[in-house]
């Protein structure tokens, strides 16, 4: 599924958008586990594989894996997300780095900021949302535009409970 619509690789405004610039607003209720699954219909949740001594986060190799639960804690005019699984103890934090999304500790973690997409809800952080690569592995990244059918995608996400 193709979720960017114009050729340029830019997300479209009017759906990421509403009014003068302001966020519409994703439904996130702080210190509960969710579930964060992609919404294309492959059902893939988040999940985290070691690389280099760090946890970097990815989606779940199989279609109707929710992968790991995470918690959204509010800070700032965002949320920090702790995944609930991670190889190093302290390391459960997401943070955009240049090679991905890798974990990390508390103290680092970066603040995401959700908005409402056409398709479902994108995560922000320092001007640049969450992607993945559409490659074999479906590895995160950050990143504010990126170019139609060269290998990343951006990640509308839904939202589900986790038990």
């Amino acid at each position: 599924m193709n979720t960017v619509s114009r050729r340029d690789g830019q997300l479209p405004r009017k759906t990421a958008r509403q009014g003068k610039g302001a966020a519409m607003a994703v439904d996130i209720t702080p210190e509960i586990r969710y579930h964060m699954v992609l919404n294309d219909g492959s059902d893939r949740g988040i999940s985290r594989e070691p690389y280099m001594n760090w946890d970097y986060c990815l989606l779940a190799n199989d279609r109707g894996n929710k992968g790991y639960p995470v918690v959204f804690h509010t800070k700032g005019s965002g949320f920090t997300i702790e995944m609930t699984s991670s190889n190093w103890g302290g390391y459960s934090y997401l943070q955009a780095v240049g090679n991905g999304v890798k974990l990390v500790q508390e103290g680092d973690a970066h603040v995401w900021v959700p908005e409402s997409g056409g398709q479902g809800a994108l995560f922000k952080s320092y001007e640049n949302y969450l992607v993945y690569g559409t490659g074999s592995k479906g590895w995160l990244y950050a990143f504010n535009s990126i170019l139609p059918n060269m290998g990343k995608e951006f990640a509308y996400w839904k939202l589900e409970k986790a038990g």
